[in-house]
């Protein structure tokens, strides 16, 4: 009996282990829109109210989000939130805060694998945006706390990736 019950358990860890896995491989082979993809940049409220802006507005699920001054960056493997540095004009990201990602055609799906994870513990968080684009592909509408925010498109962004664990 205390056989069976064992195996049982060592059942249970390979199982959990090996689904965890084929979420992180969904996540990784999932389509990804071309049009997503690139460096996005918050720039306030949709439609704009005022002339002012708003520098509470952010996105913001969990380890998921974005402020001013901040870059939503997307290419064919990550979701990326790179920082603006104060030292120059340069972004930067931390190599773990890196999240697998992919889309349809309501969410920006997102998932993040715990950099603590060890051979007998596996934690992974998913995430997702509601999305739409606005009357061209280079501006982005997120929903966020019921406010609806808007992102455009920026182009040669320069960001240094750093690993501190």
């Amino acid at each position: 009996m205390r056989k069976i019950l064992f195996l049982t358990a060592v059942f249970a860890l390979f199982s959990c282990n090996n689904e965890i896995d084929d979420i992180l491989n969904d996540y990784k082979t999932k389509p990804k829109s071309e049009d997503l993809q690139g460096f996005w940049q918050l720039n306030g409220v949709y439609p704009p109210d005022s002339l002012k802006r708003d520098k509470e507005i952010g996105i913001s699920h969990g380890l998921v989000g974005i402020g001013p001054d901040e870059i939503l960056y997307l290419d064919n493997e990550y979701l990326r939130f790179l920082r603006k540095s104060s030292d120059d004009d340069s972004y930067y990201y931390n190599k773990k805060d890196r999240l697998y990602w992919y889309n349809n055609e309501q969410f920006i799906k997102s998932v993040y694998e715990s950099s603590y994870n060890t051979k007998n513990y596996q934690n992974i968080e998913e995430y997702q945006i509601p999305y739409k684009f606005g009357q061209s592909k280079d501006t982005l509408i997120v929903q966020s706390n019921s406010k609806w925010l808007y992102l455009t498109k920026k182009w040669d962004i320069k960001f240094i990736e750093y690993d501190f664990k």
